[in-house]
């Protein structure tokens, strides 16, 4: 199989008999460069909390299928690929931001824009102000690079197959109290808006079949991705999966356990059954 690695991205293509199949994984990356863990406050273990660890590899054998994997390099504390591009804090900058940047998005005034301003734990990353010349360097590097993959995908997609199915695959915390948006699986279609019903619906059934427990929409409906990309009206149908870390993981020491290929198995099984109707849901 095709295998494309750079410090950017990692892309896995099928060999033959390519369907308009992606999984894609924003921010499972593992690269924390020298010169911007120095600006850091934080341990790299605290860093990591952040990460959507390994979940890229519950995806592996989608090539074997007909499918495309691509996943993300860089750490999204440095740049978050499911954000808009210049999603910045002004308060973390040495200068005043140039205006076409979004300085009031929710996700800036929560701390996880473009440049994530606190950890997954809520603890302030970074013990310096930030140069935006070297962050305006970084985005168009890292985010504008990977975005244009998931564009020519998208491109080819809509040449060849009138459409295509995108999965935004993350993994989230387990809660240290279960509460009621607490659930295994969460499947966002930002609220119906990013795909047919028909693959939320296919795929809700599928992991409940699996003794799974599955929600929607809430508290994770999708991101940047999600919602700029998924477009049913034009037949590209885009689905974020959120995957409980407890299912595979274990979040203190970040290591596989011992349910990871069980969970693996059920992910494989997933997508066997997804590229087997690809011409259902794009109604071909």
């Amino acid at each position: 199989m095709p295998i494309h690695k750079t410090k950017i991205y990692h892309l896995q293509k099928p060999d033959n008999n390519v369907l308009p199949f992606l999984v894609n994984s924003p921010h499972s990356g593992q690269f924390y460069p020298k010169n911007l863990l120095e600006l850091t406050r934080l341990s790299l273990d605290e860093l990591r909390k952040s990460e959507d660890s390994f979940v890229h590899e519950l995806f592996h054998h989608v090539s074997n299928y007909g499918g495309s994997l691509l996943n993300a390099e860089l750490s999204r504390i440095f740049c978050d690929l499911n954000r808009w591009a210049w999603e910045l804090d002004p308060k973390m900058f040495r200068e005043t931001l140039p205006p076409w940047c979004d300085t009031e998005s929710a996700r800036v005034k929560n701390g996880i824009g473009t440049v994530h301003k606190i950890s997954n734990s809520g603890k302030v990353i970074f013990k310096y102000y930030l140069s935006f010349t070297h962050i305006e360097k970084l985005v168009q590097n890292y985010w504008f690079s990977y975005h244009q993959q998931i564009k020519n995908f998208i491109h080819n997609f809509k040449n060849r197959f009138n459409g295509g199915i995108i999965l935004d695959v993350h993994s989230m915390p387990s809660p240290r109290i279960q509460t009621p948006a607490f659930a295994d699986i969460i499947l966002g279609d930002n609220f119906s808006k990013s795909c047919c019903p028909l693959l939320i619906n296919q795929t809700a059934r599928y992991f409940q079949s699996k003794g799974l427990t599955v929600k929607k929409n809430i508290p994770y409906a999708g991101g940047y991705i999600t919602s700029h990309y998924g477009n049913p009206f034009k037949n590209i149908h885009v689905l974020q999966i959120e995957i409980n870390k407890k299912l595979y993981l274990n979040e203190e020491c970040f290591q596989l356990n011992e349910n990871f290929f069980k969970i693996q198995k059920i992910m494989t099984e997933f997508l066997i059954m997804i590229t087997s109707q690809w011409k259902e849901i794009l109604k071909i």
